[in-house]
C-alpha cells in the first residue's frame, strides 16, 4: 500500500477521534485520549524522516529553551505533559505538508472535514432540545470538559468560510455554498448550546475584519461581485438578527428583567458590553477572575520577579491553588499567560512566535489574495484565542486538526496542484 494512502488513513482516523472524543467520555468507556496519542505516535514514527526541517529546527530552539526552564523548577515531567500537543500538532502538520495528495483525495478529507463539523452542530441541536439545557463543558461531541472551544472554534470556522464565501465565484456549486453556511450555524449552535457570552461579540468582530481584509487583497476586477455579496450578507444579519438578540437574552449575562421584558436591542446589547466588560475585569478577595485582570496580575509579577520573568513558577504550576494565589489569580488564564506562568516570559514570547511563524510560512510560492487573505484570518484566530482568550492552541488539537489540513494548501509546494484547482473556484 503506498505510504501517502496509509497516511491518509491514519488522517481520518485522527480527525475521527478529535472530533467526537466528548461523545466516546460521555457515553462510553472507551479511552479515545489515549488511542488519539497512539494513532499520532504511530503515523510520526513511519514519517519520521519527513520533519527534519527550519520549521522542525525552531521548535526544537524554542523546546530547548523551554526544557532550561523546566529543569530550573523542577517541572521536567510536567514539562513534557505540557507540550505534547504542541509537538503532536507540528508532527502531523509536517507529515502532511510534505505529503502528496490526490485532488480526489483531499477533496474528500475536506468533505469529511465538513460533515464532522456539521456533526457538532447536531450534537448541539440535541442539547438544546433534547437534555433542554445549555451546558458549559458540552462542546459538541468534541469536549466534555472545557467550553472554551465553543468560542474559540467558532471564530476558526467563521474566519474560514467567509473568506470563501467571500471569493467564491460563480463556478463553485450551490450546494457547497449552503454546506458552508451550514459550518457556520453549526459552529454557532455549538457556542450557544455551552452558553458562551463571548460569541456574540467576537463573531461580528470576525465577519467585519474578514470583509475588511477580503476588500483589501481581492482583485479589482471582482470589486462588483464582492459589493453585491456585501448586500446579501448585510441582509442575512439584518434577518438574523432578532435571533442574536433572542440569543443573547437566554444566555447567562444577567440581564436586567426590565430590559429584557422592554425589548429595546440597543439597550440589550448596551447591558451586554457594560456585563462584559465588569466579568473581564472581575475579582474576588483582591484576586482576579477575568482574562484581562488575570493577564495584567501575570504580566506585573513577571515584571516585578527577575526568577519568574526568566523561567516562570515551573509547568502546570497554575494549576496549583497555592501558587496562583502568589500570582493573584484565581481564573482566566490564556495561551499566552499559560505559558509565561509556566515557562517564564522568554519561552511565551518564542512559543507565541512559533506559532505565528507556521501561519505565515510558506515554500516561496506565489501567493493568491484568497490564500493570503485566508492565512491572515488564521492569524487573527490564534492571536484571538492564545492572548485573549484560551490556551486551546497549546493545550489539545480541536483547532489545529484543522490547520493540519488548511495550512499545506496555502504555504505547501506538494499541494500546488491542489490550489491550482480550488483556485478555479475562488478566483
Amino acid at each position: 500500500m503506498p505510504v501517502n494512502r496509509v497516511k491518509l488513513y491514519f488522517l481520518y482516523a485522527i480527525l475521527f477521534l478529535v472530533f467526537t472524543q466528548g461523545f466516546w467520555e460521555r457515553y462510553t468507556p472507551i479511552p479515545a485520549q489515549p488511542i488519539l496519542e497512539i494513532l499520532i505516535i504511530g503515523i510520526t514514527l513511519l514519517s519520521y524522516k519527513s520533519i527534519l526541517n527550519p520549521l522542525c529546527y525552531n521548535l526544537l530552539f524554542v523546546l530547548s529553551v523551554g526544557l532550561i526552564c523546566s529543569i530550573s523548577t523542577a517541572s521536567s515531567i510536567a514539562y513534557f505533559k505540557s507540550i505534547r500537543f504542541v509537538l503532536y500538532f507540528f508532527f502531523l502538520y509536517d507529515i502532511y505538508r510534505s505529503t502528496h495528495f490526490e485532488i480526489h483525495q483531499y477533496l474528500r478529507l475536506l468533505k469529511f472535514l465538513m460533515g464532522l463539523v456539521l456533526l457538532q452542530g447536531i450534537a448541539s441541536i440535541i442539547q438544546i432540545f433534547v437534555i433542554g439545557k445549555q451546558i458549559e463543558g458540552y462542546v459538541g461531541y468534541m469536549s466534555s470538559l472545557g467550553g472554551s472551544t465553543a468560542t474559540t472554534f467558532l471564530v476558526l470556522v467563521l474566519s474560514i468560510c467567509m473568506v470563501i464565501l467571500l471569493y467564491s465565484n460563480k463556478q463553485l456549486p450551490r450546494k457547497y455554498i449552503y454546506f458552508i453556511l451550514l459550518c457556520i450555524a453549526s459552529a454557532m449552535l455549538m457556542g450557544y448550546s455551552s452558553g458562551k457570552r463571548t460569541i456574540y461579540f467576537i463573531a461580528p468582530i470576525t465577519i467585519i475584519l474578514s470583509v475588511f481584509l477580503t476588500r483589501i487583497c481581492i482583485h479589482k476586477y471582482r470589486l462588483v461581485e464582492f459589493r453585491k455579496k456585501l448586500i446579501y450578507i448585510s441582509i442575512l444579519i439584518i434577518i438574523l438578527f432578532p435571533i442574536y438578540i433572542l440569543g443573547a437574552t437566554s444566555t447567562q449575562f444577567q440581564l436586567d428583567n426590565q430590559v429584557k421584558k422592554s425589548g429595546n436591542r440597543m439597550e440589550i446589547i448596551s447591558s451586554m458590553i457594560e456585563y462584559a466588560i465588569f466579568y473581564e475585569n472581575s475579582e474576588h478577595k483582591g484576586r482576579s477572575t477575568g482574562r484581562s485582570g488575570t493577564t495584567e496580575n501575570i504580566l506585573k509579577s513577571a515584571l516585578n520577579d527577575s526568577q519568574y520573568f526568566l523561567v516562570g513558577s515551573g509547568f502546570n504550576s497554575y494549576k496549583n491553588q497555592n501558587i496562583a494565589r502568589e500570582r493573584n489569580v484565581i481564573y482566566g488564564i490564556v495561551g499566552f499567560t499559560r505559558d509565561v506562568f509556566s515557562g517564564g516570559i522568554i519561552f511565551a514570547v518564542l512559543m507565541s512566535l512559533w506559532f505565528i511563524k507556521v501561519i505565515l510560512y510558506h515554500d516561496k510560492i506565489e501567493q493568491d489574495p484568497f490564500f493570503i487573505t485566508l492565512k491572515y484570518m488564521i492569524l487573527f484566530s490564534f492571536l484571538f484565542t492564545h492572548f485573549a482568550y484560551s490556551a486551546d492552541y497549546v493545550t489539545h488539537l480541536k483547532l489545529t486538526s484543522l490547520l493540519i489540513l488548511i495550512l499545506p494548501i496555502i504555504n505547501s509546494k506538494e499541494y500546488v496542484h491542489i490550489k491550482e484547482y480550488l483556485l478555479t473556484y475562488l478566483k
